[in-house]
């Protein structure tokens, strides 16, 4: 995202991230090193650029945030996965006000955990994808300025999840963006209605007998690792790892653990799961970290103002 607004030929002001969690002793080796990790990766993106970094965290002081970032002079606020919701007389600092990426086609999966609500409600074909809005009084409300919607094979993976989101939001940021503030390219409202809040609950973790394999194997890709996913075995909920094979149709036998696997009963198949474990956590984060992902670029299609739009319409305005 960073690096696709410097292409574009943007400029950056500041970067506000989050701040580590404060030491009684006023000095810590862990943040000294996270804040070392931060700073290649930042380096890794955007090169030997000097951009000003801000740590911000609770108790929020806006006063003093809005102070730091005035003297960067910047035209527009883009934000993504910042938990709180961000004052007005703070976005009115700025000349363009706030921009917000979330990882959900508006309005429909307003709220904290859109990706995980999507998976368990298996709407992710239809809600799925990466909205830049307005940001407003309210959670997730403002007007849609542009949209990249998600296919089925997108969400193949977590990894592959992962690089969709990260391109879409690139795009967004380095097309849509610069044209809304410009004036070539205005947000359209949010329709009325009773939308999804998407929020993840404790119930949402639990896996039923009369959810498919490929349902199961979704939640895992998506919910696993964290907060991760439970079935009900001989009185306790146990944590679920990867699936390692089918082992047939249902059998209605209930569902049975040993040997650090959970075989259980779905609505088409009885499978047989790893039980999740420290091993099986370390295992696959080796995996991914050895993962290449394979760059498979997402149509070139912004939705805005209620049609799609290719690529070269928001550059050449």
């Amino acid at each position: 995202m960073l690096a696709g607004w410097l292409e574009a030929g943007h400029r950056i002001g500041a970067i506000i991230v989050p701040a580590f969690r404060r030491r009684p002793q006023g000095f810590s080796i862990g943040n000294s090193r996270r804040r070392l990790k931060r700073r290649f990766l930042l380096r890794r993106y955007i090169g030997n650029i000097q951009v000003k970094l801000i740590e911000f965290g609770p108790p929020y002081d806006w006063h003093k945030l809005g102070r730091d970032v005035s003297q960067v002079q910047a035209d527009v606020l883009i934000c993504h996965a910042f938990p709180k919701l961000i004052p007005q007389e703070f976005l009115g600092g700025f000349a363009m006000g706030g921009l917000n990426l979330h990882p959900a086609l508006l309005p429909a999966y307003r709220g904290p955990h859109p990706i995980h609500r999507l998976a368990v409600d298996g709407l992710h074909t239809v809600h799925g994808g990466v909205t830049l809005h307005n940001m407003s009084a309210g959670f997730d409300q403002g007007d849609i300025v542009g949209q990249v919607a998600f296919s089925e094979a997108d969400w193949a993976s977590s990894e592959i999840l992962a690089d969709r989101n990260a391109t879409a939001m690139r795009m967004l940021v380095s097309e849509a963006a610069p044209a809304y503030c410009r004036g070539m390219l205005s947000g359209e409202p949010q329709p009325a209605g009773d939308f999804v809040w998407a929020r993840l609950e404790a119930h949402h973790l639990m896996i039923s007998s009369t959810m498919s394999i490929d349902h199961v194997a979704r939640l895992w890709r998506v919910l696993g690792m964290m907060p991760g996913i439970y079935i009900t075995c001989a009185g306790s909920n146990v944590r679920l790892g990867f699936r390692i094979r089918r082992l047939g149709p249902p059998t209605g036998e209930p569902s049975v653990r040993r040997w650090g696997t959970v075989a259980f009963d779905l609505a088409d198949g009885r499978v047989l799961h790893l039980a999740y474990s420290r091993l099986v956590k370390r295992w696959v984060l080796w995996r991914r970290l050895l993962a290449r992902v394979p760059r498979r670029h997402l149509p070139l299609e912004i939705r805005t103002s209620g049609r799609i739009l290719p690529k070269d319409a928001i550059a050449k305005g």
